[in-house]
C-alpha cells in the first residue's frame, strides 16, 4: 500500500483457512477451495479457473466450533460477487488465481455467526493482559529479619479473625477448681 492510501475495507479481516465450495462459473462446475481471510462482508481464496470480476458466484463456507456460540460445525451458504481475480504469486507452473469476492446475499443470522466468528478470532490474537499491567512492579513487605518466614497474605478486604477473650476465674475459684481435680484423681 502506498503512503496516504485509506484502508478501503467496511469491515475487519482475519486470516481464515476454512473449507469452502464456490460454485456458479461459466461452465457450471463447483470448485473446493480454502480460505485465505475472511471478513463480515467478503471473503478471498484460491482458484484454479479464472472468473473474471462481477461475475456472480454461490459459496458455501464451514464454519468451526467457537466460543459458546457455535458447538459444532456450520454450513454457511451465500450468494457473492468477485470484485478481484489475480493470479498468484509463485502459481507460474501450476495457475491459480487468487480471488475476492463480496458477500452480495447472506441470511441475517448467517450474517451474525460470520460477524461473531470474526471477532472471536480477533480477540483471541489479543494479548491477555495489556502490556502497561505487566510491565508494573509488583510491591512485597520487606521481611523482618526476626520473624522468619513471612505469613500469607491475606486478600484486599479480609478482616483478621478474632477470638474471643478467656473467661477469667477468681483465684479463689482456681484453688477449689484444681483442689477437686486432685482428689478425683
Amino acid at each position: 500500500m502506498a503512503l496516504g492510501s485509506q484502508e478501503r475495507r467496511s469491515a475487519p479481516r482475519i486470516v481464515a483457512k476454512l473449507a469452502m465450495q464456490v460454485a456458479g462459473a461459466d461452465d457450471g462446475s463447483v470448485l473446493t477451495t480454502e480460505s485465505i481471510n475472511l471478513s463480515a462482508s467478503g471473503i478471498q481464496f484460491l482458484s484454479r479457473a479464472f472468473l473474471s470480476p462481477l461475475t456472480k458466484v454461490e459459496l458455501t463456507l464451514l464454519l468451526p466450533p467457537f466460543g459458546s456460540r457455535l458447538r459444532r460445525e456450520r454450513m454457511v451458504k451465500c450468494e457473492a460477487i468477485v470484485v478481484r481475480c489475480e493470479e498468484a504469486e509463485g502459481a507460474r507452473s501450476r495457475p491459480r488465481f487468487e480471488l475476492a469476492c463480496y458477500f452480495s446475499d447472506v441470511e441475517s443470522d448467517d450474517r451474525i455467526l460470520i460477524e461473531q466468528y470474526v471477532g472471536w478470532r480477533s480477540l483471541r490474537r489479543l494479548p491477555a493482559m495489556p502490556m502497561a499491567a505487566a510491565k508494573a512492579p509488583v510491591k512485597r513487605p520487606a521481611k523482618r529479619p526476626d520473624r522468619g518466614a513471612s505469613k500469607p497474605s491475606r486478600k484486599a478486604g479480609a478482616k483478621k479473625a478474632v477470638k474471643p477473650a478467656a473467661k477469667k476465674r477468681p483465684a479463689a475459684k482456681k484453688r477449689v477448681v484444681a483442689a477437686t481435680k486432685k482428689r478425683r484423681a
